[in-house]
């Protein structure tokens, strides 16, 4: 073999490791690090979990006030919050039909008294004698049961018999049936024959 083409290839690798040496005592150690993603991602594990789970609320004459159904429930040990799946709520009226309320997903505070859903959200009251017939569809809703109370930030479509309505943000009183879309108003009547 040529001296010469020896030379070169030994000093090619002999460069090499100089320059690799050079840039990696310059960098910083973070800079030195390579980014691995984590392998041990810590997962949430439920203390406790019911299935078929149905939660119910009584008022103080001894009714129930609230009914809450979830397909399952979990509560982990450091959350306040407990994650329901599927829920179907039930608001119970003095007079008329009770509110029906389902979601996708939910979590339920600790004492019952808030119940955050998520997903495609429904209220649905059917039409009697003592209330008419309205439906709300919604992303997200906050629901208080014990004050018949209800809130979003999300996008809302109000459907009565005669009345289509939709809005950005919403309260409402579903006790008396009383809802007030914030932002974005827009609304549309259908006329009914008599």
């Amino acid at each position: 073999m040529d001296k010469k083409l020896f030379s070169l290839l030994l000093t090619i690798p002999v460069l090499s490791m100089l320059i690799t040496w050079y840039i990696f005592s310059s960098a910083s150690i973070e800079q030195s690090h390579i980014a691995f993603p984590e392998q041990n991602i810590q997962r949430k594990v439920a203390d406790f979990f019911f299935n078929q789970a149905t939660i119910i609320n009584f008022g103080k004459t001894g009714f129930p006030e609230s009914k809450i159904i979830g397909a399952q429930i979990f509560h982990y040990p450091d959350e306040e919050d407990s994650e329901i799946t599927s829920p179907q709520i039930t608001l119970f009226r003095d007079k008329g039909l009770p509110v029906q309320i389902t979601a996708d997903h939910g979590w339920i505070n600790k004492d019952g008294t808030r119940v955050f859903l998520k997903g495609h959200t429904v209220i649905k009251r059917e039409r009697s004698e003592d209330n008419r017939f309205s439906q709300l569809e919604t992303p997200e809703l906050t629901i208080w049961p014990n004050r018949n109370f209800a809130e979003t930030d999300a996008a809302v479509k109000i459907t009565t018999a005669t009345t289509i309505a939709t809005g950005i943000g919403m309260k409402a009183h579903l006790d008396t049936e009383h809802y007030y879309l914030l932002n974005e108003v827009k609304g549309r009547h259908i006329s009914v024959k008599q």
